[in-house]
């Protein structure tokens, strides 16, 4: 009889007896028996199984007491749901196993992907009193574990860990017998209503399932209707939620007026929904309308739509928050001015994007002698106005960043405090954190100092100005105020002056950058799209972004402060610190990449970041005439790193290691430089402020005991040197841990109120889930731009294959700086031809109806459904004046009138191939092997009544109908 295995978790495959799980779920699975898991097909999937095996050598090799160290258990034995953190796992796809006992439950945060998945042991079924119908509530739950228990529950998570990685050429099935912890994304439902059957029939079902929509149960009628009321169908835009009923009687006012009168436009407007109840006997869950954020497919409702899926906050601050700024107009108190160095002598500027009003950071440069310069990175002080505890605080740190969008900023604080009160605006006394370096001739940092200033910036300038200055054709003529190029210069300085210190940070940055990348330091600069708008802020033009010298000046100053606050404050706190660490790259990815680079004659050392940076230069050297491919080996570079994220020291107190960053070669590191946008940096502010008063605490303790007083007063800089034992170049750790010391950082703490172990790790937590919630805003903001822009006019340009297979084929579109797509499998009139052993794809046409495959979802699908064709000879009469390409284009405009793909009506303009005639169409059969250049037809579908998205053709010429 086969030994009976742990109750476990698996992803994607589970055979559910719940239909109730969405995205983000945290749901208890029981693992199946060995001999009932699914085998994989080994032909597609050896090399991916070897490959996966190694890349989750981290979960599967751990011993049995690194499995129970991870289990955070109080005094008392109770466990609420630890989490268990399983490295190397970077796709749903590459998941072959889970972790399991007979006598233990798991629960796993379903559909987690990227970089990390999230597992937590939740009861051992010997002693925890639970049933599945307590599982599907969501409701969370608390269970006491004695040391013994714990024991077990450790070797059966190893026991099965290793089981799963004995068996690569299976994966793991079972069973859903619980929702343990609901997600968010049920609160963030955005789709389209169905109300042409309503209409027809007003007095339609009152459950809204029809036959085929129920479950034997027929549940759902009765979910629907027990409230009494006739139902329509929400369909939603994200294709991983099915349909869902929506009672006519919940509809916001409205909405509902209008159905009732028939208005059949609601149909095309997109609406904010929420997932009330799903029975796990009903096939469609119950969802309730929030409001209608207006027509699909226009910018504003699609922006809206975005901002409402990521839980992103508007611009409005709530009363409570507001009663928490100072009183307008205001200044800097008198006392202020006691307790801080005051620096509006010298001079101080900024270098931002010429439209930034939230200005947080500015620069200045001194020559103290010996070829020594001191330079300063002036930080605006937001801690000042926001303080811990208060209703402004609160909203800061839900918010926890500012959202930029193309066309405008939702700030993580009131406008007065980031475009006035805290921007360091110039020709205005502003309150700011000073790091001062002096730095000698080559580059090196001989000491630093660190504190609270007042500051007064001379002028704004601009990325485009520095570089002017930069590259010597800034005209300081042009300057005299009269100029609107040229920004305003305050104070006592001249032009001259301002261009001296541009050019001095530059050397100096130059020098630093070059002494990181020696150090073994690594940039991955992927391209990136920036859009241009007509009066009307729609885009009508696109490019590559290209940073230069200017940006990298700034760069590397803010980073050099990070890297010195990091220090400052970890070594004084080393437990209530917030850091943000960079882990090593998934070595399995590297690997593919190593190899993929070597098969094409690239050299590529990945051995370590800076040997992996070195060969990209070395590649950009070589590959200097094409860029695109240089791009897309920059895009696959980019693949194996994880996301860097932040922490709090006291969770790896005892891993140092662990705190590191890959891509900057830092063993320590974080955010201090932009407090206006983002709320890990107030934090940072806060301890920052602490390890500042502890200096001075310490300082008065010393000077209060005679003996000690006499024997530092023999030196000015052995003064200095007491006085900055926590935030000079060189930590006093005798003196940290003197009672003397113990006590100063301690009161320093309860000043500044400097969070716990615990509560910062919550706060580090929400800010890593709402920055990345902040970066799929801006990817999926940029990524509608660009449909809107392909909408007005599409795009036909030269493409290099990414990826093939017998069925589909993936392109790099440098000119756009993205990845997509295309399928030919079921394509009426085409045949793909895989030669598996030369990675080969031959498309050519085919008399057959269907060419290959049984019936699936894409079957029926049209010839031009893949590609653009345009006939070589002149269809049209030949009085016609127009040209031949012109006839054409104008006949498949005619011919392609239809729905395209079921989402959008394509339209081809003249002025398109006018525009881009230089692209030749391929013609077939089509010859396809990795990295093969394909012309292809990029354009926009979807919008009305589905979700926008950008779809990809080939460009194909032929004499064939």
């Amino acid at each position: 009889m086969e030994a009976a295995l742990p109750m476990a978790v698996a992803v994607g495959v589970a055979q559910l007896i719940l239909a109730s799980e969405v995205e983000g779920d945290v749901v208890a699975i029981v693992l199946d028996p060995v001999s009932s898991w699914a085998k994989l097909k080994c032909a597609s999937n050896k090399q991916k199984n070897d490959s996966d095996s190694g890349a989750a050598s981290s979960i599967f090799l751990e011993s049995k007491e690194s499995m129970k160290a991870k289990l955070k258990v109080d005094s008392s034995g109770k466990i609420n749901c630890p989490e268990l953190l399983i490295n190397g796992i970077s796709d749903v796809s590459d998941q072959n196993g889970w972790l399991g006992n007979d006598h233990t439950a798991f629960c796993i945060n379903k559909g987690a992907c990227v970089n990390e998945a999230t597992t937590s042991i939740l009861c051992d079924a010997t002693s925890c009193q639970t049933d599945e119908q307590h599982l599907s509530t969501g409701k969370s739950s608390e269970f006491w574990y004695s040391y013994d228990q714990q024991d077990k529950m450790a070797e059966a998570l190893a026991t099965v860990a290793s089981t799963v990685k004995s068996l690569p050429s299976k994966r793991p099935t079972g069973r859903v017998i619980g929702i343990i912890e609901k997600s968010s994304r049920r609160e963030a439902v955005i789709g389209f209503l169905e109300t042409k059957k309503w209409l027809a029939n007003k007095e339609g079902p009152k459950g809204g399932c029809s036959r085929s929509e129920q479950s034997p149960q027929s549940s759902c009628k009765g979910s629907a209707s027990h409230n009494g009321g006739s139902s329509i169908k929400l369909v939603p835009t994200d294709p991983r939620f099915p349909k869902m009923t929506v009672l006519v009687n919940s509809l916001p006012g409205n909405l509902k007026n209008r159905l009732q009168e028939g208005d059949l436009t609601i149909e095309s407007e997109l609406v904010a929904a929420s997932i009330e109840v799903w029975r796990p006997e009903s096939y469609l869950p119950l969802a309730v309308v929030k409001h209608s954020l207006g027509q699909g497919g226009e910018i504003e409702a699609q922006t809206a739509a975005i901002l409402f899926e990521h839980a992103i906050r508007s611009a409005d601050f709530p009363s409570e928050a507001l009663a928490c700024l100072p009183k307008v107009p205001w200044k800097i108190p008198i006392e202020e001015f006691k307790v801080r160095r005051d620096m509006r002598n010298i001079r101080i500027f900024s270098i931002d994007p010429p439209d930034a009003k939230d200005l947080d950071d500015a620069l200045s440069i001194e020559n103290i002698g010996n070829g020594v310069m001191r330079v300063g990175v002036h930080i605006a002080d937001v801690s000042y106005f926001v303080h811990p505890e208060t209703m402004l605080d609160r909203e800061a740190q839900d918010r926890s960043t500012s959202i930029y969008l193309i066309q405008r900023m939702l700030p993580m604080l009131p406008r007065i405090l980031c475009e006035e009160l805290c921007s360091l605006n110039p020709g205005v006394d502003r309150l700011a954190f000073s790091v001062m370096w002096d730095i000698n001739p080559s580059g090196d940092v001989m000491d630093h100092w660190i504190g609270r200033t007042i500051i007064r910036s001379c002028c704004k300038l601009s990325y485009q100005h520095a570089q002017e200055i930069i590259d010597g054709i800034f005209d300081c003529s042009k300057t005299n105020g009269s100029e609107m190029c040229y920004p305003e210069l305050h104070g006592p300085f001249d032009w001259q002056d301002i261009v001296a210190d541009v050019h001095n940070l530059h050397k100096i940055a130059r020098q630093r950058r070059e002494y990181r990348f020696e150090k073994g330091a690594l940039r991955l600069d992927n391209s990136k799209l920036v859009f241009v708008l007509d009066e009307d802020g729609l885009p009508c033009e696109s490019m590559l972004y290209e940073s230069k010298d200017s940006n990298m000046l700034v760069e590397e100053f803010m980073l050099l402060a990070n890297t010195t606050v990091a220090e400052v404050i970890s070594r004084a706190f080393p437990d209530c610190s917030l850091l943000r660490r960079h882990p090593e790259p998934n070595i399995r990815k590297l690997r593919e990449l190593e190899a993929f680079c070597n098969k094409h004659g690239f050299d590529l050392d990945v051995s370590s970041a800076g040997a992996l940076h070195q060969s990209l230069e070395n590649l950009r050297q070589k590959l200097k005439d094409d860029h695109s491919l240089f791009s897309i080996i920059l895009l696959y570079a980019t693949k194996p790193m994880q996301l860097a994220t932040y922490f709090c020291t006291g969770e790896l107190r005892d891993k140092e290691n662990d705190w590191a960053h890959y891509a900057l070669a830092t063993p320590l590191y974080t955010h201090f430089t932009s407090p206006i946008r983002r709320y890990p940096d107030i934090v940072v502010h806060r301890i920052l402020a602490a390890t500042l008063e502890a200096d001075e605490i310490y300082q008065k303790q010393l000077s209060s005991t005679s003996k000690l007083n006499q024997r530092m007063d023999k030196t000015l800089s052995v003064r200095e040197t007491a006085h900055r034992c926590f935030t000079g170049p060189v930590f006093n750790k005798v003196a940290a841990e003197s009672p003397v010391g113990r006590k100063a950082l301690m009161t320093a703490t309860l000043k500044h109120k400097v969070p716990r172990t615990a509560e910062l790790a919550l706060v580090a937590a929400h800010c890593n889930e709402r920055k990345l919630a902040s970066r799929s805003v801006k990817e999926a903001n940029d990524k509608l731009y660009l449909w809107a822009m392909l909408k007005k006019q599409k795009l036909i340009t030269d493409a290099r294959v990414l990826a093939l297979g017998p069925k589909f084929m993936s392109v790099y579109i440098h000119k756009l700086a993205m990845e997509q797509r295309i399928y030919f499998d079921e394509i009426e009139g085409l045949v793909a031809e895989w030669f598996e052993a030369t990675g080969t794809l031959v498309l050519d046409f085919t008399t057959d109806k269907f060419s290959q495959g049984t019936s699936n979802q894409r079957r029926n699908r049209k010839f031009e459904d893949v590609a653009l064709v345009v006939n070589p000879a002149n269809p049209g009469d030949s009085s016609n004046k127009q040209g031949p390409y012109e006839d054409i284009l104008l006949e498949i405009e005619e011919k392609l009138k239809g729905d395209l793909l079921n989402t959008d009506k394509i339209e081809f303009d003249l002025k398109d191939l006018a525009n881009q005639k230089n692209i030749e169409p391929a013609v077939l059969p089509l010859t396809l092997r990795l990295l093969s250049t394909v012309p292809i037809s990029v354009y926009a579908v979807g919008g009305e009544n589905s979700s926008p998205e950008i779809a990809v053709r080939i460009f194909l010429s032929s004499y064939l109908s």
